[in-house]
């Protein structure tokens, strides 16, 4: 007689989320437990239990999707009760109708199913370098950049073909599903091969890449071959979040080769977010509390180191992003001593130390040796057993310093280029940027002045544009490509481009205009020159004079204002020669700060008289006697006098004013 065997099975979906800054890692797995009753054997067919969760936007309803949740029986199939995340909201079930702990199959439909609606957003609840805003996973309503909802499932089957789930996610619509996350929207996807490995870059409609696609699979597939660890995944999906969310960290990597990074990151950077989010792809380890720190340490040293190599960033920004974590004083191995961003901090710059010091003293090992190693344990590692793996992969002088900047608050100090290269066997750009000294290549024009400028800070008027004839300086042994940033006070307002080769110098004129007074910082590179902007102020009159002082009908007049400038910035304004009350010439000038000028004005005149000149504040008067003829016609003081004209001792015109040179 057939004994009926019925087989009982329960699947959970569990994401765990470690959430942790600029790269976040999670790990994900499914469990499977298989109960027998009876003493039969299982045999080896199996039928399939098909799950398939279909998301699809809700634009009506802003910062949620909806998700059709269907399962496909087979015909053994005796029980299924299914569970849904806790915040969804069922909206239509076909087949299946509310249980004690979730919804419970009737038996009878062949491809029941459950449709509910998910909360899309989530926000960040753990600490770690973050942007300005909140948001892990977002949904705008025209777009989603979602997690995929993990739901979980039990079940009983009948005779000896054994019933085993298969799950995958579809969009409805245009949209993409990867392991663990999913955009839901209009996109364009492109694909690269490379190392064994497909590469998946989604770009939303509404995502403006900082980088070009080319480099950025450029960037990844490079640092992919050069990461020797882990397993390489078949298929990595990489998502460009659009960046009119307010994203709470700069990329996200969750499942097994799933993640996102912020359209607006750059591969030419020594933070280099593609790269982090990748090596997070490769560690296969199991965390404990003291050897937490790894995890984003390795990642961020790793997409520095990589950028660096691959020569799309010189050896000053990937020192300066290393000599970042010179200035933390926490205990690596006991989170509740951490900032928010000791891991990629510190943390980047003890991965890094280690990785020199393993080089040296090993035949061929780096830290990918200590990363293998971990990946290769069934649990995770304590400090102490993280010590002894240093130690084997090199010698006990590393494994010590390791501890010491492991379980201390000690940091290693950031090491040269020189010692970058004896450690890494390499070549490397050194790219040195500088501002010109002492005056020299530095230039200012505008409304008011064109010509060098001298000083640090800088003294300008608003509006002026200033330009500095900046100097690249490769002095490595390889050659080096800038892409560089003009920042003023720390906003990017332009960026320059070129390569240098070793031993060489490249002049780079960067310029800015400033339209509202202030006190700004101009950095390019490691250069930095202070500028105060202020608006220009009115120049003073301190003198007024007249030659010859008897002058006789026929003589020319010579009045001398002397104009000076008392304030911190330019001095514009009119001179106005008055005679006798009337408005007779105007002059505009400009002057340096704390400069004095002098401005003449020249008058023929032509009849006798006293006659009364002004200049703002300041007055004289001449009294011209009469040397024999005179032409009452043209009276001194009257409107029809004959042409005025002014004369600036050493000038330059620009535009309506003049420059006034002092002595």
């Amino acid at each position: 007689m057939k004994r009926r065997v019925v087989v009982v099975c329960a699947l959970s979906v569990v994401a765990l989320a470690a959430l942790s800054g600029t790269a976040v890692a999670a790990t994900a797995e499914e469990r499977a437990t298989n109960v027998s009753v009876g003493n039969s054997t299982v045999d080896a067919a199996t039928e399939t239990l098909e799950i398939t969760q279909e998301l699809r936007l809700t634009p009506r309803r802003p910062g949620e999707i909806t998700v059709a949740l269907q399962y496909g029986t087979p015909d053994n199939l005796v029980e299924l009760e299914t569970t849904l995340p806790p915040d969804a909201t069922v909206t239509a079930t076909d087949g299946f109708s509310r249980g004690d702990g979730g919804y419970v199959w009737d038996g009878e439909t062949a491809d029941p199913s459950v449709t509910y609606r998910l909360p899309a957003n989530r926000t960040r609840d753990r600490s770690g370098p973050r942007s300005d805003g909140e948001y892990l996973f977002a949904d705008t309503g025209p777009w989603a950049l979602v997690k995929i909802p993990q739901v979980g499932a039990s079940w009983t089957w009948r005779g000896g073909d054994r019933v085993t789930a298969a799950r995958q996610t579809t969009v409805a619509g245009e949209g993409v599903a990867g392991d663990r996350m999913a955009f839901l929207g209009a996109h364009t996807e492109r694909r690269r091969t490379a190392n064994g490995q497909t590469f998946r870059l989604v770009v939303p409609e509404h995502a403006n890449l900082a980088s070009s696609p080319g480099d950025i699979f450029d960037s990844v597939t490079d640092a992919s071959e050069r990461l020797r660890v882990g397993t390489p995944d078949d298929s990595v999906l990489m998502i460009a979040a659009p960046t009119t969310v307010e994203w709470s960290v700069f990329g996200l990597q969750t499942g097994e080769s799933d993640f996102w990074v912020r359209a607006s990151e750059r591969v030419d950077s020594a933070n280099n977010v593609w790269v982090h989010e990748l090596v997070h792809t490769r560690q296969e380890y199991e965390q404990t509390a003291e050897t937490q720190w790894f995890t984003e340490a390795s990642a961020s040293y790793y997409a520095a180191l990589f950028t660096l190599q691959q020569g799309r960033v010189g050896f000053d920004a990937f020192s300066d992003r290393l000599r970042a974590g010179e200035r933390q004083s926490v205990i690596l191995s006991d989170p509740a001593t951490w900032s928010n961003d000791a891991p990629y901090r510190k943390g980047a710059l003890v991965a890094g130390d280690i990785d020199r010091r393993v080089r040296l003293a090993s035949d061929g090992g780096t830290l990918q040796s200590v990363l293998r190693a971990l990946n290769a344990r069934e649990d995770g590692a304590t400090a102490a057993e993280f010590r002894r793996i240093v130690a084997r992969v090199s010698d006990e002088s590393v494994a010590a310093a390791t501890d010491r900047y492991t379980t201390t608050t000690d940091s290693p100090s950031m090491w040269s280029s020189q010692a970058h290269e004896r450690a890494f066997d390499t070549a490397i750009a050194r790219l040195i940027h500088e501002f010109p000294r002492n005056g020299s290549g530095q230039r200012v024009d505008g409304l008011y002045r064109n010509g060098t400028v001298g000083g640090d800070p800088v003294r300008l008027a608003t509006g002026e544009r200033l330009t500095l004839d900046a100097t690249v300086t490769n002095d490595g042994t390889a050659a080096g490509t800038y892409d560089t940033r003009l920042l003023v006070s720390g906003v990017s307002v332009d960026r320059y481009r070129g390569t240098v080769d070793p031993g060489a110098q490249t002049t780079v004129p960067v310029a800015h205009t400033f339209g509202s007074p202030g006190n700004y910082t101009l950095s390019f590179g490691g250069a930095r020159r202070s500028v105060v902007v202020r608006d220009p102020v009115a120049p003073t009159v301190v003198g007024l004079d007249a030659a010859p002082t008897d002058p006789t009908v026929g003589d020319t007049l010579t009045l001398t204002v002397t104009v000076r400038n008392g304030g911190p910035t330019i001095a514009v304004g009119n001179v106005t020669l008055g005679q006798n009350g009337t408005a007779v010439a105007t002059e505009r000038v400009v002057l340096e700060p704390g400069e004095r000028g002098r401005l003449t004005f020249q008058r023929p005149v032509r009849a006798s008289g006293t006659y009364r000149f002004t200049v703002a504040n300041q007055t004289t008067s001449v009294t011209v006697r009469d040397g024999g003829a005179t032409d009452s016609s043209l009276p001194v003081d009257g409107p029809g006098f004959g042409a005025v004209t002014a004369v600036v001792a050493v000038l330059v015109t620009l535009l309506s004013g003049r420059r006034v040179r002092g002595n």
